[in-house]
C-alpha cells in the first residue's frame, strides 16, 4: 500500500475513546473494552503518551482517564479546557475504589492534582 493511502486511512480511522479519551481506532479503546483490566482503579494522566509509557511498564492493569492537558493559567488552560467533567461523571456512575493521579510533578501538575482532589472529595474513593 502506498504511504499516502495509509496516512489518509490513519487520519480517517483514528479518534479518541468515548470513555477515557485515549487514542483509539474504535469508539471505545481496547483498554476500556478489556475485561482483564482492574475496573476498580482509574489512573488520571495528562495525555496519551502517558498511557503508552505506563502500559509499557506492564505493571498497571487498571483503567485510564486522559485529561488532554493540565491546568496552566499562564498558558491559558483552565479546568473547563480539560476532560475533568467526564472524569467526575465516570467516578459518580462507576464502581471505582481508587483514583491514581498520574500527573507530572510540576506546579501545573500539582495544581491540577489539587483541583481534582477537591472535586473528588464528595465521593468515597481513595485518591493516590
Amino acid at each position: 500500500m502506498k504511504i499516502g493511502i495509509l496516512i489518509t486511512r490513519l487520519k480517517a480511522e483514528i479518534r479518541f475513546c468515548e470513555t477515557c479519551n485515549n487514542i483509539s481506532d474504535a469508539p471505545v479503546c481496547e483498554i476500556c473494552e478489556s475485561h482483564k483490566r482492574d475496573r476498580s482503579t482509574v489512573c488520571v494522566v495528562e495525555d496519551t503518551r502517558d498511557v503508552m509509557a505506563i502500559e509499557n511498564t506492564g505493571q498497571y492493569t487498571g483503567l485510564y482517564h486522559v485529561l488532554g492537558g493540565i491546568i496552566s493559567p499562564l498558558a491559558g488552560v483552565s479546568p473547563s479546557d480539560l476532560h475533568i467533567d467526564t472524569l467526575i461523571q465516570r467516578i459518580s456512575t462507576g464502581d471505582f475504589n481508587e483514583v491514581i493521579l498520574g500527573l507530572s510533578p510540576t506546579m501545573e501538575g500539582d495544581t491540577t492534582a489539587f483541583y481534582l482532589t477537591k472535586k473528588l472529595t464528595d465521593y468515597s474513593i481513595k485518591i493516590s
